[in-house]
């Protein structure tokens, strides 16, 4: 119930935490001792040693006050894990993922149609009507609808089944979502996994995530072969910007003036092995946007924006400094190391990864939800793997 709610966080906002108020009343009377040897793993170790060194951070540098509300929010995915770590399979959080991600794009869906009769234009690849019309931030909305994805590539077997025709169904929906959308980094994600399962040869990657591979090279055998498609995407619309594709982007990618302005924290930064301080990196970020934009209504409008780092790396680094950022590293390094032989766990942290390149999602209660996700699902996979190889022991 609580992973279906999230992405209607606007609109029921109470839901999700009274649904945490009573897991935390329930955990004492469903853990079991056996439950926490899933915490006796190195990642697991790693991800609290992780929590206490942020956490004994901002304590000792008396940054409690400034802090607090991006602590929490870190420390939220943590509980998340740990309120459900009696669970011994992660099917019904699966489910409830693929069920949000349908009803996010229904809603969404049903929202644009309302604006377009509202007289709002819509046209492929221009996304400002759609952008309005998503339930939640592309960015979290293309998330959802790559996990769904990836749930539903978990819960397809070998042998037939039913069911199985409804998880291809889900992913065919969830990719054409994304491409309506026009969400890059959801787009460049799937090619990656698509990528990946390539190199699990004797798995089942290839075979079930061809119709993926099949729809993305439909997308550009009709960007090839469409001139207008081409023109459209190489070269704006708009009179101000005709130099293409690459300058647009550059000239209205809000990240390029972003991340310049966090390396520009970095280089004049003298304190890198305890960091600023979350609340102080968004105050000095906002200084550099004030400094360094010189059109006034872009400044005005990251000034309104108040745009964080949007890399949740630089982040930690800027903020924690270089050692909370190896910690934070390590955690996924050796989940990968942990988890590389199999596909599923792989292309979800590398999904995680690539999203944390491009996102704080720790500053978003609904970044800290996902992330509690990620972890039990590692959690649980690591579980399960270990005791599947005790029994399978001669």
């Amino acid at each position: 119930m609580l992973y279906f709610t999230i992405p209607f966080d606007g609109y029921l906002r109470a839901i999700p935490n009274i649904i945490l108020i009573v897991l935390g009343v329930l955990f004492p009377f469903v853990v079991e001792r056996r439950h926490f040897a899933k915490f006796r793993k190195t990642p697991s170790l790693l991800w609290l040693v992780f929590f206490m060194l942020i956490t004994a951070q901002m304590l000792i540098w008396q940054r409690t006050a400034d802090d607090w509300a991006i602590i929490q929010k870190v420390l939220l995915s943590g509980l998340l894990a740990l309120l459900f770590i009696p669970l011994e399979k992660v099917e019904k959080i699966n489910k409830a993922i693929i069920f949000s991600s349908l009803a996010a794009i229904v809603f969404s869906c049903v929202k644009l149609v309302i604006l377009v009769n509202q007289g709002i234009t819509f046209s492929f690849l221009e996304t400002g009507s759609l952008i309005e019309a998503l339930l939640i931030d592309r960015v979290y909305l293309g998330l959802l609808c790559v996990l769904s994805i990836l749930v539903s590539y978990s819960s397809l077997t070998k042998a037939y089944h039913p069911d199985n025709k409804y998880y291809l169904l889900n992913m065919a929906i969830n990719v054409l979502f994304i491409l309506l959308m026009v969400s890059r980094i959801a787009i460049l994600v799937l090619v990656v996994v698509f990528l990946l399962s390539l190199l699990y040869k004797n798995k089942r990657g290839p075979q079930l995530l061809f119709a993926i591979g099949t729809l993305l090279l439909a997308v550009l055998f009709i960007f090839i072969v469409n001139n207008d498609l081409r023109k459209q995407l190489f070269y704006s619309n708009n009179h101000e910007h005709k130099e293409g594709l690459v300058a647009n982007t550059l000239a209205l990618e809000p990240r390029a003036v972003i991340w310049d302005c966090a390396f520009q924290l970095i280089e004049g930064d003298d304190s890198a092995w305890k960091g600023m301080g979350f609340a102080n990196t968004n105050r000095k970020m906002m200084e550099c946007y004030e400094n360094s934009i010189t059109n006034p209504t872009k400044k005005a409008w990251f000034m309104q924006q108040k745009y964080n780092v949007h890399n949740q790396f630089l982040d930690i680094y800027i903020a924690s400094g270089v050692v909370l950022l190896i910690c934070f590293l390590m955690t996924f390094l050796v989940m990968l190391l942990k988890n590389r032989k199999q596909f599923y766990p792989t292309a979800l942290l590398l999904t995680f990864i690539m999203f944390l390149f491009v996102e704080n999602m720790f500053h978003r209660q609904i970044g800290a939800y996902y992330m509690g996700f990620l972890l039990l699902s590692i959690l649980v996979n690591l579980d399960s793997t270990k005791n599947q190889e005790t029994i399978e022991a001669p």
